[in-house]
């Protein structure tokens, strides 16, 4: 029994340093895991934010959206209260409707003003006789 014994004592310690030796190996892996692991969380936390950046956004519009439409329905509302007036008819010139098939006479302007009384009496060219002299030309303007 003690051969027995012995024989699982070295098994036990044969399978031991086998497991040691394995883990050595494994070890270089995990710790690339370990590396590539940590990438990929900060890569994931970075999207993380632009994500809820983006939602965020999205909600800033959403929320102005919906003030311009609220705006645009009170200035819907107000417009429906300022009709205009009903447009009225130009008058009508008893005249030309008098005469149908003519053309109704132009309107007269304003007349032009009346010339200052003038005093032939007086020299040309004083407040009393306005008449312009050119110069070698006693008769012009007259």
């Amino acid at each position: 029994m003690k051969a027995l014994t012995s024989m699982k004592s070295v098994m036990a310690l044969v399978m031991g340093m086998a497991l040691f030796a394995g883990c050595d190996q494994s070890k270089e892996e995990l710790d690339k895991t370990k590396v590539e692991l940590a990438k990929v969380t900060a890569e994931r936390d970075l999207m993380k934010g632009q994500i809820d950046k983006a939602t965020q956004d999205a909600k800033d519009a959403q929320t102005k959206l919906t003030d311009a439409e609220t705006k645009l329905k009170d200035a819907d509302a107000k417009l429906a209260t300022c009709q205009p007036a009903a447009a009225v008819p130009p008058p009508v010139d008893p005249k030309a409707a008098a005469k149908p098939g003519t053309k109704p006479a132009a309107k007269p302007t304003a007349k032009a003003p009346a010339a200052p009384p003038r005093d032939a009496t007086a020299p040309a060219g004083t407040a009393a006789n306005p008449v312009k002299l050119a110069p070698g030309n006693p008769g012009a303007g007259l």
